[in-house]
């Protein structure tokens, strides 16, 4: 990968298996390996909010923290099993996931507030959005619903960027414009996918890492 920039940065990645998934080639470890950028990951697939203390923990264990610049989390979507809502999105009530997901802002708002409490004043903390991977031009039953799903999944984390002061990078959301699920290309499994269901698979993260990158140079 071509550096963007350099410099003494160290990129630390937390959340759930959005930001922990690909391994070594993370949205996190993707954006950093273009910035030419240092990187810890310590997102665990599955996480909810209640789990970003025990890897802040970790990370402290690691002395990473006070060396930390930049951090990146995508959380909240275990919490209200948003992503799993779509599997079985017939039989979900969709005003009231609206309804939810709008309740949910303190609980993300108190989650990016513990993050900064435990990195330095300077440190930059981003939350990401949920990519919008869902297919275009009714190629699956109930596809404006599953929209309205993660467009109210990410309206909360928007909004609880935002009260808890911290950066938002709302170009996430549409980095697989082009590239939904079932598309020529996809960059995300599709729902029959064994073991990797709902998730971007390697190209997927290398885009939101790109993304990420670009962002991340820019402010």
């Amino acid at each position: 990968m071509k550096a963007l920039g350099s410099g003494g940065k160290l990129l630390i990645g937390l959340g759930d298996s959005f930001t922990s998934g690909g391994g070594s080639q993370s949205y996190p470890h993707v954006a950093a390996g273009l910035l030419n950028w240092q990187v810890r990951n310590y997102a665990v697939g599955g996480s909810t909010t209640n789990n970003i203390l025990t890897q802040l923990i970790y990370a402290a264990h690691t002395a990473i923290l006070p060396a930390t610049t930049h951090v990146v989390i995508t959380i909240g979507g275990n919490d209200l099993h948003g992503l799993s809502s779509l599997v079985n999105i017939a039989k979900l009530n969709i005003t009231l996931f609206e309804q939810q997901a709008a309740s949910f802002k303190p609980t993300l708002v108190s989650t990016y507030q513990r993050i900064k409490g435990a990195v330095r004043p300077e440190t930059k903390i981003y939350a990401l959005p949920y990519v919008d991977f869902v297919s275009v031009g009714n190629k699956i039953p109930y596809e404006a619903e599953s929209h309205r799903v993660l467009k109210a999944l990410n309206n909360c984390v928007r909004n609880a960027a935002a009260d808890a002061n911290i950066g938002y990078i709302d170009s996430v959301i549409s980095s697989f414009l082009g590239h939904e699920m079932y598309s020529v290309d996809p960059y995300i499994d599709n729902f029959n996918h064994p073991t990797n269901a709902l998730h971007p698979n390697l190209k997927g993260y290398a885009k939101i890492g790109e993304v990420v990158a670009a962002y991340l140079q820019a402010n």
